[in-house]
């Protein structure tokens, strides 16, 4: 069976898990681990092996990109500081810690291979937390936190994964170089993915074919990606920026038609990578135990214990003092942004899964490095295995608990009163839109009398928005979530129509600038509106 075929088969594997596990309260994604972990004992399953090129050119910036698109620049600037000290600080930290252990623990493993290990499994996986907040109604100051470390910490761990393996290599390591390294690389990727996102989107929104403008979606991230990581860089950083400037300075302004081509067709391509990346984490399990066969299973009980208790223990150490020193310390601080409840650094302590990224780095330590009194491979195998034991415990333990631990410290009824909120705010701006709308229809009607039949077509869509707000009036005081399922029923002339779609959105857009609105209420009404068009055109 060739490489194509067994992507094939595997992507009937996710279809086949997905419909067996459909009413299983457990997120998807993560059963899909377990599906892989059972499926590699099969005898007659194709052998399947994670290649780390695939994952770092391929899926790392895809799966980066998408992330984008549901990630809200104001929320991620308001909540700078934590997810700054989670995206880089936490990610030093939990390499520094890891080293320490390892080092103290496994014998042979010199501290540059140390420091190896300890920045392949120092980010936690964003991909893991999608798959949670799939099930579990994260408050959005939480989800906002982890989504922007997720979206940052693999350029820190990538960075540093980098560093380690030229020490190992070369046997010098220089602070002072690494650290200005470290920065010029931020700087360097921050002002190329922003170039890059302004010269993308205005090229996009002069692009009057949808086709052409998914096509140039996909190819987004690879060109962000690319070139920086071919500079020595991680690449991450670029494709998050990129991401992020084309989302919310031109992302409004593409055709209705490719705003709609765009979500569908990336939430599918995101499904599908986070699902086939899970798989084969899982898959990689029989052949990660055959590589250390020779190693006693005391030994590995021991390292594997040591290692995931560092990374689950150090992930607390860090998150609480990073959540309350700064308010305690800075007045001004607390102020601005007051302390949160003990809980939210709770969830986000126990929120640090890793992922196939984590793995995919591991398989990319070349061969020839591991060298020890024991032979070439043991070291190298010791570090595969550890990197897969921490993904499996932190997944399966930490992930399928987490709604569980969730509900008992009552976060997710947080998360409900933010989406009750957000419910609220959504039909008071579905109003506001009704009233500009309306607005327009009176003024225009005053310079169509002379026009008969245009004019009937105002008053019908003055009646049509006349009940839309009385609807909309009624259920804000009913909290009714039915309109939800409401579908306008209209037939205007094609000016009047675009010019009504016209009004609401800039209405939305204004709403959402001056922050009535959260991101997530503005992408949804959005795409109502882009539906209503596609409607109506097609």
């Amino acid at each position: 069976m060739n490489q194509f075929e067994t992507y094939v088969l595997l992507l009937c594997v996710i279809v086949f898990v997905g419909m067996l596990t459909r009413r299983v309260p457990a997120p998807p994604a993560l059963l899909i681990v377990i599906a892989g972990m059972l499926f590699s004992f099969v005898p007659d399953f194709p052998p399947v092996n994670l290649d780390p090129q695939l994952v770092f050119t391929i899926f790392l910036p895809l799966l980066v990109y998408e992330a984008t698109a549901y990630t809200s620049w104001p929320d991620i600037k308001f909540n700078r500081r934590s997810i700054s000290l989670l995206s880089i600080g936490h990610v030093i930290f939990i390499t520094v810690l890891v080293a320490i252990a390892a080092h103290q623990v496994i014998p042979g493993i010199t501290w540059p291979l140390a420091f190896v290990l300890g920045s392949i499994i120092s980010p936690p996986d964003d991909v893991a937390i999608f798959a949670i907040a799939e099930k579990v109604r994260f408050p959005q100051r939480i989800l906002t936190i982890l989504t922007g470390e997720g979206l940052l910490n693999d350029a820190t761990a990538l960075i540093l994964f980098r560093f380690s393996l030229i020490a190992v290599l070369t046997n010098q390591f220089s602070l002072l170089q690494a650290v200005s390294d470290f920065f010029a690389i931020l700087v360097c990727e921050t002002l190329y993915g922003f170039v890059l996102g302004h010269l993308l989107g205005q090229i996009r929104t002069k692009l009057h074919e949808p086709m052409l403008q998914m096509l140039l979606s996909i190819v987004t991230p690879f060109l962000a990606y690319l070139p920086a990581e071919h500079l020595g860089g991680s690449g991450v950083l670029a494709v998050v920026v990129t991401g992020l400037v084309i989302t919310h300075v031109y992302a409004e302004r593409f055709m209705p038609e490719a705003r709609l081509l765009w979500s569908s067709v990336w939430k599918t391509i995101g499904f599908t990578l986070q699902s086939i990346l899970f798989l084969l984490v899982g898959l990689n399990l029989r052949s990660t135990l055959n590589n250390i066969t020779s190693i006693p299973t005391r030994d590995l009980m021991l390292y594997s214990i040591v290692i995931t208790a560092v990374v689950i223990a150090g992930r607390f150490i860090w998150v609480y003092p990073s959540a309350y020193l700064p308010g305690l310390l800075f007045p001004s601080i607390r102020k601005q942004d007051p302390h949160p409840p003990w809980q939210y650094p709770f969830v986000i302590s126990w929120a640090g899964m890793r992922g196939g990224i984590s793995l995919a780095a591991a398989l990319a330590i070349p061969h020839m490095m591991i060298v020890n009194t024991q032979g070439k491979e043991d070291i190298r195998a010791i570090i595969i295995f550890l990197v897969f034991c921490v993904i499996i415990a932190t997944l399966l333990l930490q992930g399928l608990t987490l709604p569980w631990l969730m509900r008992v410290l009552g976060v997710d009824k947080m998360g409900q009163k933010e989406a009750d909120s957000d419910h609220v705010n959504q039909l008071t701006a579905k109003a506001d839109m009704a009233d500009a709308a309306l607005n327009w229809l009176y003024d225009y009607k005053q310079s169509i009398k002379d026009d008969p039949d245009t004019f009937e077509h105002v008053e019908l869509q003055i009646m049509e928005y006349q009940r839309l707000k009385k609807q909309l009036s009624k259920m804000i005081m009913n909290h009714d979530q039915a309109w939800l399922s409401k579908v306008y029923d209209t037939s205007p002339t094609i000016f009047i129509f675009t010019q009504l779609i016209e009004v609401e959105r800039e209405t939305l857009m204004r709403l959402w600038r001056e922050r009535k609105i959260s991101f997530k209420v503005k992408n949804k009404l959005l795409e109502q509106l882009d539906l209503r068009y596609k409607h109506f055109s097609g």
